[in-house]
């Protein structure tokens, strides 16, 4: 029986084992990237649908808020007392619905304001009154200048919410206006129940214009005005150094080992400015991705295997023959 040369059969099974395992290797890759493909598309399609589902909630709370102050600059009562300036009465008119509102429909801001833009009632903050506001609620000086309802998002001393401002006149006469305001956060929840993603609205103090509340958390010129998880966007907020921006971006982050999907849209105030963003985080589950991948790849290394091993039996086969 003549000897076999082991290492002329293992050079001939080679090259066709190695061939086999690059063949299933350029499937593997190109498996592996269409389904990262198909991952993107599918990101950027939920986290697209995440911010419009943010959008609809913010648009019918702007056209909430703008009806409740609309009904109160129309009810001949609250004119009246306006026109007086008689905050006593105005209190009186607007206690009851005041209360009701805020605990039933998140009625965070009502109050009335004196032609000359000073805060004539919070019904927030009865106790604070009488103050200029015309430095920094541009709303309300919109809206009496103008004297035409304005609504949107805007920043305040009661911090970021949605409201409404309408002008009220009397006979002709701008008597003052009224706002109504809704609480954002639980806006944010209800798009995070909707959608299982985390939202956080920030705001850029060098865009804002007015003086952000110092008690809320900030890192660099971002503040965290509202947030479903203040505690996971105040880490990616220090781990991603983040700005402003003026279009929508879509992609990935890990943090503390778990990926997310990321979306950053410009949050804009009423008056179309450019005030901060709306940041959304969504859980990947990429768990069962990463274990098909490698499960994949073990099947291709184990072909390689199995094709180097046969390729070396059939070579002795033939040597043997």
């Amino acid at each position: 029986m003549p000897k076999l040369d082991w290492k002329t059969l293992a050079a001939s099974a080679f090259a066709p084992a190695l061939l086999i395992t690059l063949i299933l290797g350029a499937m593997l890759w190109h498996q592996h990237d269409s389904v990262e493909r198909v991952a993107d598309r599918d990101r950027a399609a939920q986290m697209r649908l995440v911010g419009s589902l943010l959008d609809t909630n913010f648009d019918q709370a702007a056209k909430f808020s703008l009806a409740l102050a609309e009904t109160f600059a129309r009810n001949p009562q609250i004119r009246e007392a306006l026109a007086a300036g008689d905050r006593a009465r105005l209190q009186a008119l607007s206690k009851d619905a005041y209360q009701y509102l805020s605990r039933q429909a998140s009625v965070q801001i009502f109050g009335y304001h004196s032609p000359d833009l000073r805060y004539l009632l919070r019904m927030h903050r009865p106790e604070q009154h009488g103050d200029d506001i015309s430095g920094f609620r541009a709303m309300v000086v919109a809206a009496n200048r103008l004297r035409r309802a304005q609504t949107g998002v805007e920043i305040g001393i009661a911090g970021i919410g949605i409201r409404g401002v309408a002008p009220v006149e009397q006979d002709g006469t701008l008597t003052g206006s009224v706002e109504a305001g809704l609480d954002i956060r639980p806006l944010l929840d209800l798009v995070k129940t909707a959608t299982n993603t985390d939202i956080a609205v920030v705001a850029a103090s060098s865009l804002s214009g007015v003086a952000l509340d110092p008690k809320l958390p900030s890192v660099g010129d971002l503040t965290l005005m509202a947030a479903t998880d203040e505690m996971l966007f105040g880490r990616f907020l220090r781990a991603f150094p983040t700005r402003p921006v003026r279009d929508v971006e879509i992609g990935t982050r890990r943090i503390d080992g778990q990926s997310y999907g990321v979306m950053a849209q410009p949050l804009v105030d009423f008056s179309g400015r450019l005030i901060g963003m709306a940041i959304m985080l969504k859980q990947e589950p990429g768990s069962d991705w990463r274990r098909l991948m490698t499960e994949l790849w073990v099947i291709a290394l184990c072909g390689g295997i199995l094709a180097f091993v046969g390729f070396l039996v059939l070579a002795r086969r033939r040597r043997e023959a």
